[in-house]
């Protein structure tokens, strides 16, 4: 017993010295810092940041793209021939045909006008394509009683991209 006692009293010991030992520098011992006038830590305050104020782009508004204008294209020139002009006083009309010696096309007209001095009429047809040429026939102009003289006569063709046109005489006779 004396053995488990002795026991004890180095184990309380060695406890006490323990939680000595560990509160000394608490305490002022040798280990405690010396004491040392402290400035207070600096502050620091917050400065407001100017926040950028935008600076308003001017905008251009987009240039509308032109309206492309229709353009015509140039109209080829071509060649008419009057193969025939004849005066039919029974229907005071003036019969002509012709064609257009070097172009074969379905889409044209064809026009005759017949005038003397301020006087004129005229008529339009289709033109006929052939294998070779146009040709512009039955067009029959009537005329204004009593119409005497020579009359001019004109004769017209026109389609999309070609045009042309010659011109004779017609006697009332």
């Amino acid at each position: 017993m004396a053995r488990s006692t002795l026991l004890r009293a180095s184990v309380s010991t060695l406890i006490v010295a323990a939680a000595a030992l560990s509160t000394a520098g608490c305490i002022g011992g040798a280990a405690a810092p010396s004491p040392t006038a402290s400035s207070p830590a600096p502050t620091r305050s917050a400065t407001p940041t100017p926040t950028p104020t935008p600076t308003p782009t001017p905008t251009t508004a987009p240039e509308p793209t032109p309206t492309p204008t229709p353009t015509t294209p140039e109209s080829s020139v071509v060649s008419l021939e009057i193969l025939n002009s004849s005066w039919d006083p029974s229907t005071s009309t003036v019969s002509v045909a012709g064609m257009v010696t070097d172009l074969v096309s379905s889409t044209g007209t064809c026009t005759v006008t017949v005038s003397q001095g301020d006087q004129s009429a005229t008529i339009e047809g289709a033109g006929m394509a052939d294998a070779m040429v146009t040709y512009c026939s039955n067009l029959a102009v009537v005329l204004p009683a009593g119409a005497t003289g020579t009359w001019n006569v004109e004769l017209t063709f026109t389609d999309p991209t070609h045009s042309g046109s010659t011109s004779g005489t017609v006697d009332l006779v």
